[in-house]
């Protein structure tokens, strides 16, 4: 008995140590990456972009592809552009137009059904497009009104992407201007401070920890944004140029690991993953503009 207490005591010493090592490793003072390196990683990410293209098109998320066209507007790269024309050609403009038709046309207002049709969708698709439509009658339901303040998402481990949903559901409406501005400008500053408090101590690389930061620089706090999550973001970078969302732990053979991933621990092979590919895309063509030359 006494055994088992002292290994479940060491156990737990260790796994704080770890902890405690991984949170101060997550927030030491590094220096800014050049904007050299950012175009390299970049430069990377949109050869996986190009090179598997086939293997993404069809993803059924509109707003990746909205992620990629804002990355090639805020760089100016010609083979972001060109992708997303390809897409937009090949997809968009074969579809009809729908919710999600502002992403691409910003002259566009849809008709939105009663909020009894969008019952199968999620709080935080509700309010993207709110967000879109600026659509007076959606607006009024309570799912909206909530989510314009800040109380709205709980313990961030068990929903560790609500509050950047939210921000970006606050942020659709500043682009299309649904109104609200103080209370949105308001909501959007004290979301900001949980996020950083959130990637202080939620050392976990992944799909999260991104989106976490790129809102932060979308949402105007880049000067709040820590050097080093930027440069843990850049170090987690496959080598094919993608992003996944593991945070590795324990290297086990045969391409497995044990590892953190947004939500509960796993064991995976790391892999490409368009969603944390498209956010990191969006993020380093918005740091281009942030990070001075060196």
């Amino acid at each position: 008995m006494k055994k088992l207490l002292y290994i479940a005591i060491s156990l737990t010493i260790m796994l704080l140590f770890l902890t405690g090592w991984s949170i101060w490793k997550n927030n030491r003072n590094v220096a800014n990456p050049s904007q050299v390196e950012i175009k390299q990683h970049l430069g990377g990410s949109i050869d996986w972009l190009v090179s598997n293209y086939s293997n993404i098109e069809n993803i059924q998320n509109p707003i990746l592809w909205w992620m990629i066209k804002q990355a090639g507007l805020n760089s100016n790269n010609e083979r972001l552009k060109n992708i997303f024309s390809k897409y937009k050609k090949e997809h968009l403009d074969k579809m009809p137009a729908n919710l999600s038709t502002p992403m691409f046309d910003e002259f566009y207002r849809p008709v939105v059904p009663d909020i009894v049709s969008l019952s199968g969708l999620r709080d935080y698709q509700l309010f993207f497009f709110y967000g879109l439509s600026c659509d007076a009658d959606l607006g009024s339901e309570p799912v909206i009104q909530q989510q314009m303040a800040a109380g709205f998402c709980s313990l961030h481990y068990l929903r560790p992407r609500c509050i950047t949903h939210q921000l970006m559901g606050l942020r659709f409406m500043q682009r299309y201007q649904c109104g609200y501005a103080t209370k949105v400008n308001h909501t959007i500053g004290e979301l900001q401070k949980t996020l950083v408090s959130e990637l202080t101590w939620d050392f976990r690389v992944g799909d999260a920890y991104i989106q976490r930061v790129l809102m932060l620089v979308d949402t105007g706090a880049y000067d709040q944004v820590k050097p080093i999550w930027v440069s843990n973001i850049l170090k987690a970078q496959n080598d094919d140029g993608s992003w996944d969302d593991l945070h590795p732990i324990l290297y086990l053979g045969s391409g497995y690991v044990f590892a953190h991933s947004s939500t509960l621990p796993k064991i995976d092979k790391p892999k490409a993953d368009f969603h944390t590919t498209a956010q990191a895309i969006w993020l380093l063509s918005l740091l281009l503009n942030k990070i001075e030359t060196n």
